[in-house]
């Protein structure tokens, strides 16, 4: 999962919470174990690469390290993406020499991950990912890769709760994730889909009877990556879990939705004819984004990939508003328009992905109820 290329302010928001965070109470080691035993399945020589801040973590990284050695695998190689003050730092210096550091710096991160068969992405600030390096890093590798990004809330009253739902979603089995994303997929292949809100969305869309699917279950197993087909076949969420596919088109009518995961943020709203925007507004606090989408160029008016959420442990949306971990609790409803090269898909465009979320959505497929009210019906 990764924020679009113009990020709302939200995730900039919640990213940056993980450095001022209150002491966590979550038992990382216990978290850990799952991750190196159940997700990767880890092999004794194995070895992992760390991409992390130090700013940022909160008890998790000290936690990987026990649990890697305990597996008999090793850490490789550890980076950490430049600080705000770096960054301000480098664009003072000529363009040839930060071209040339530039250069230095992707060539040690490539060779490290080559090298390597597992990676995971920790929580860091977002101001220094957004050229997407490791995305980018997964690309040029055969990596099985984890985001464990614990996005938080910017309501420092709601991180203990978001602390205990994620640590739950994260202990969910992904046999059970399994279940609930299949059932998701059988629904719609091939189907006609509906999307309808209370807020006027009422979009309908194909999803291609051979649609390839991602399908997030907390996995990243050998087994479970050795069919991969995009960048993202080898980049497992944790907490999981979500249903995805690029394989949609025919698009017709509007959809109205959040431009980041917190009902307090941005609306847009998007209208599609003959499978193309139309029309993009801003509903609330979303011109930057609609200025943005009409300078863009290449594929921004088609529509990038359908997600549904799936995970049974995470609320669709808390009382203030944020909607846990990027809108993965189950029933959330979230379509990209635009680019969708990480999820394996055709479409390129220069402003990257727009977002939209709509945590109250009922979804049909060929008039058969999926979601419901925001309520995943299938695969209970």
């Amino acid at each position: 999962m990764r924020p679009s290329a113009l990020l709302p302010a939200l995730i900039l928001a919640a990213t940056a919470s993980a450095q001022t965070a209150p002491p966590s109470r979550v038992d990382w080691y216990r978290l850990a174990d799952l991750v190196v035993r159940r997700t990767w399945k880890l092999a004794p020589g194995d070895k992992v690469v760390l991409f992390w801040d130090q700013g940022s973590d909160r008890g998790i990284a000290p936690a990987l390290r026990a649990a890697i050695a305990g597996a008999g695998a090793v850490i490789s190689a550890e980076m950490s993406p430049p600080t705000v003050a770096e960054q301000n730092a480098i664009r003072k210096l000529p363009a040839a020499i930060q071209s040339s550091q530039r250069a230095r710096r992707d060539s040690i991160w490539q060779k490290a991950f080559q090298s390597a068969d597992a990676a995971i992405w920790l929580p860091t600030p977002a101001t220094g990912t957004s050229d997407q390096p490791f995305e980018h890093l997964v690309e040029k590798s055969r990596v099985r890769s984890i985001h464990f990004h614990w996005f938080l809330p910017p309501d420092t009253a709601d991180v203990n709760r978001i602390d205990a739902l994620y640590a739950d979603a994260i202990a969910v089995a992904p046999e059970q994730l399994r279940i609930r994303t299949d059932a998701v997929e059988t629904a719609l292949r091939g189907a006609t889909i509906t999307i309808t809100a209370p807020n006027g969305t009422n979009l309908t869309l194909k999803m291609a009877p051979n649609a390839w699917v991602h399908r997030n279950t907390g996995d990243a197993s050998r087994a479970k990556v050795a069919s991969a087909r995009s960048i993202r076949d080898r980049e497992e969420e944790l907490p999981a879990s979500v249903f995805r596919t690029t394989d949609i088109s025919g698009a017709e009518g509007t959809i109205i939705g959040y431009a980041s995961f917190d009902t307090r943020s941005p609306i847009l709203s998007v209208a599609f004819r003959n499978g193309r925007a139309q029309r993009f507004e801003s509903k609330r606090g979303a011109e930057a984004i609609v200025a943005a989408w009409h300078k863009a160029t290449g594929d921004k008016a088609f529509p990038a990939e359908l997600v549904i959420g799936t995970n049974p442990v995470l609320p669709n949306v808390l009382p203030s508003g944020f909607m846990p971990y990027y809108g993965y609790g189950s029933g959330v409803v979230r379509l990209a328009v635009g680019d969708n090269w990480e999820s394996g898909g055709k479409n390129r465009s220069s402003n990257g992905e727009v977002l939209l979320f709509i945590p109250d959505a009922t979804v049909t497929a060929n008039g058969r109820v999926v979601v419901k009210g925001g309520k995943l019906v299938v695969g209970q």
